[in-house]
C-alpha cells in the first residue's frame, strides 16, 4: 500500500515540476553557471514536450531568483559578482546565529530529532558527491532552523535570501573535501543547541558561514 502511495505522488508530478527541478539542478551541480543561457530547445528535446511546461518551469525559477529571463530573448543564469559573496555571507551569517540562538532556548526533542535526520541525509548525499542534492538538502536544514524558532518574519526573510545563498555556495566553488567538511558542522551545530548552549551554537554557525568566504578568498589570492 505504501509502495502506490509512492508512485501515485510520483506521476502527479507536472511536467513543469519535472523541467524545473531538472534545470535547477543543473544550475546547483555547475553544469550551467553564471551568466549562461539555459539550453531551453535541448531540455524541451529530452523531455518531449512544447515550450510552455519549460516557460512555467524558467518563471518559477526566476521568481526563486536563480535565473534572469530576458524580455523576447532567453533565460540565463544569476550571475554574483564576488564583491558581492562577502555582502551575502555576512547577512546570512547574522541571520544564522540568531535563528540558532532563538532555537537553542526554545528548541524541543522533537525540532532536533528532525534537524538531525536532515543533517544525516546531507552527510550521506556529500558522501556519494552528489553536490546538487546536497546543496539543495542544506538548504531545507538552514530553513528548517528559521522555522522551528517560531519567529515567522525570521523564516521569511531568509526563505528569501535562500536563492542568494544558493549562488553565493556556486560562486564559492569549494572542492568537494571542503564540502565534506562543512556538512559535518551541521552536527555540531545541532549537538549545541540541543544542549541548550547559545554562546556555542552561534560561534559554531558563525564558523560554518564564514570560514567558507575565507576558503574562498585564500583560493583567490593565489
Amino acid at each position: 500500500m505504501k509502495c502506490s502511495v509512492i508512485m501515485y505522488e510520483i506521476h502527479r508530478q507536472s511536467l513543469s515540476d519535472q523541467v524545473y527541478h531538472y534545470v535547477k539542478r543543473l544550475i546547483l551541480s555547475g553544469v550551467i553557471r553564471g551568466g549562461e543561457r539555459i539550453p531551453e530547445e535541448k531540455v524541451a528535446q529530452q523531455f518531449g514536450v512544447s515550450r510552455t511546461p519549460i516557460r512555467e518551469a524558467l518563471n518559477r525559477l526566476e521568481e526563486y531568483g536563480l535565473i534572469q529571463i530576458k524580455p523576447r530573448s532567453h533565460a540565463e543564469v544569476v550571475s554574483l559578482a564576488p564583491q558581492e559573496a562577502g555582502q551575502i555571507a555576512v547577512i546570512r551569517a547574522q541571520l544564522e546565529t540568531l535563528a540558532v540562538s532563538l532555537l537553542a532556548d526554545c528548541g524541543t526533542k522533537k525540532d532536533f530529532r528532525e534537524l538531525e535526520l536532515l543533517a544525516k541525509e546531507c552527510n550521506g548525499l556529500i558522501a556519494d558527491g552528489d553536490i546538487a542534492s546536497t546543496f539543495e538538502k542544506d538548504s531545507l536544514l538552514h530553513l528548517e532552523i528559521a522555522r522551528r524558532t517560531g519567529n515567522r518574519h525570521l523564516y521569511e526573510i531568509y526563505e528569501k535570501l535562500d536563492a542568494k545563498v544558493q549562488l553565493l555556495r556556486l560562486v564559492l566553488r569549494l572542492p568537494l573535501e571542503k564540502l565534506k567538511l562543512y556538512v559535518r558542522h551541521h552536527d555540531e551545530i545541532i549537538h549545541a543547541m540541543k544542549l541548550h548552549d547559545k554562546e556555542s551554537a552561534v560561534a559554531l554557525m558563525k564558523r560554518h558561514v564564514m570560514n567558507q568566504l575565507d576558503d574562498y578568498e585564500k583560493v583567490n589570492k593565489r
